[in-house]
């Protein structure tokens, strides 16, 4: 028992020291993909120019392959004070020998206006999509700037190491939004829907598995009732989406393209 204990506390620690040590070397990866960016030179690819956002682009070891290191970052083409456009550039890091194993720009990915980016994280849950390989996915959080009618999303992005290039398996499917309608200090409508990813047995397509978007949804209505601001009615919806793979990539199905969530 005792020995099984220090197994996982030992297991911990060290998941957490290559997560430390990840983000301080980031700066060096985001260089070396990215040459002249530390020394503030105006970078400049087939696209045209650009600059690395070092806030938010993100690494994290990745815990089914701890050899490997994921890495994502923003490439901003264009920002004005409510706009901007901007590249997502995924990439796998061989630890051992410091090298980028794969690469894959996704133009336009992080492009912005009044619902900007938020946050990216990476999803390395283990999505064993065909076989025993596995995927890994980047979460995309989105929020606008409004008081009266606030809005916030997070998109998931499933990616597939082939040899040394990346592809991408899943785009754009909502796992969450949040948004509402009101007086800004009671009264208004407001819904949250979670959605949960499920790997089904069943496989489809070129051996990609099938899988299953779960969603609930909680709708509230508020209202100032005696003084006291109070939920006046609440219902709550389950239901489930199914999502197959295509000839290239799993295709959304077409209630999450015409009404997100």
């Amino acid at each position: 028992m005792n020995r099984m204990v220090f197994a996982a506390c030992c297991g911990l620690l060290v998941t957490a020291a290559q997560a430390d040590d990840c983000r301080q070397q980031l700066p060096a990866w985001i260089e070396q993909a990215h040459p002249g960016h530390a020394t503030g030179q105006v970078l400049q690819d087939e696209r045209g120019r650009y600059r690395v956002d070092v806030e938010q682009s993100i690494c994290k070891v990745w815990p089914a392959r701890p050899q490997l290191t994921l890495m994502a970052m923003l490439l901003v083409r264009e920002e004005e004070d409510d706009y901007g456009d901007a590249d997502l550039e995924v990439l796998v890091l061989d630890s051992a020998k410091q090298s980028f194993l794969a690469r894959l720009v996704e133009p336009n990915r992080l492009d912005w206006d009044a619902f900007h980016v938020e946050d990216m994280t990476f999803d390395t849950a283990p999505y064993r999509l065909r076989g025993d390989d596995l995927a890994f996915g980047v979460r995309i959080s989105r929020r606008n700037s409004s008081r009266a009618n606030p809005s916030h999303e997070t998109r998931l992005h499933l990616y597939e190491l082939e040899a040394q290039s990346l592809r991408p398996l899943l785009g754009e499917l909502p796992v969450f939004l949040s948004w509402g309608e009101w007086d800004t200090s009671c009264t208004g409508a407001f819904s949250e829907t979670k959605g949960v990813v499920i790997i089904t047995d069943r496989v489809g397509n070129q051996g990609y598995r099938k899988l299953l978007l779960k969603d609930t949804r909680v709708e509230r209505r508020m209202a100032l009732i005696d003084g006291e601001c109070r939920t006046v009615e609440e219902s709550t919806h389950r239901y489930q989406l199914p999502i197959e793979y295509g000839d290239e990539r799993y295709l959304l199905p077409i209630e999450l393209v015409s009404d997100p969530l």
